[in-house]
């Protein structure tokens, strides 16, 4: 089959974002070490468009839906960050997507979640779904470090040591994360290391 199929799949947000369309959320199933906010936050920036997020909880609803309804409005993106531990408000999220009349074509919303038997399967089967899993081994843990690199960030400074350190940073950020991997043999306490400590 080739090195193709080999190779691990790094997430291209902006392709998943072209997929997408305003009535269609976009889900993110979380695991351990794998945050997708500061990508999503990026691409909105570069997109030019507004970015607001939620943390889900208790009495959070309130502010979704001022979100929502300001975002449909003006065609910004809202994220909902841990609709496990908002769950009542995922229904109603479906119901307005899906029966708001006028929506604005640059809107989206953007889910994160962990695995959870409550979730509504309606907004599962609406939505396009995927994972963000943290990268295994360190080469992969440089590819992905390095698809987040700029062009603009690697010209940001003009010495001739900016980027052999932005390599060494980086290869400190992948050592980092495989050793998370080994729990009480890598730290001595847990740590929550994920991409936006780099």
């Amino acid at each position: 089959m080739g090195q193709h199929y080999a190779d691990p799949v790094i997430l291209n947000m902006e392709a998943m974002w072209e997929e997408s369309n305003p009535r269609c959320p976009l889900i993110c199933l979380l695991t351990m070490g794998s945050d997708p906010t500061q990508q999503i936050e990026s691409l909105a920036k570069q997109k030019g468009l507004t970015f607001g997020a939620i943390s889900m909880g208790q009495g959070q609803e309130v502010h979704a839906r001022k979100l929502m309804n300001q975002n449909i409005d003006e065609g910004g993106w809202m994220l909902l960050q841990n609709c496990h531990l908002g769950l009542e408000f995922m229904d109603e999220l479906l119901d307005k997507l899906l029966t708001v009349e006028k929506i604005h074509d640059t809107f989206r919303c953007w889910i994160t979640t962990e695995v959870h038997e409550r979730f509504p399967i309606s907004l599962l089967q609406a939505s396009i779904k995927f994972t963000n899993e943290p990268p295994q081994g360190m080469r992969a843990g440089l590819k992905r470090t390095y698809s987040t690199v700029t062009q603009k960030q690697l010209e940001v400074i003009s010495y001739h040591q900016w980027q052999p350190m932005l390599y060494a940073v980086s290869f400190m950020h992948s050592v980092v994360q495989e050793r998370r991997k080994f729990g009480p043999l890598g730290w001595n306490i847990p740590y929550e290391f994920n991409t936006a400590d780099w």
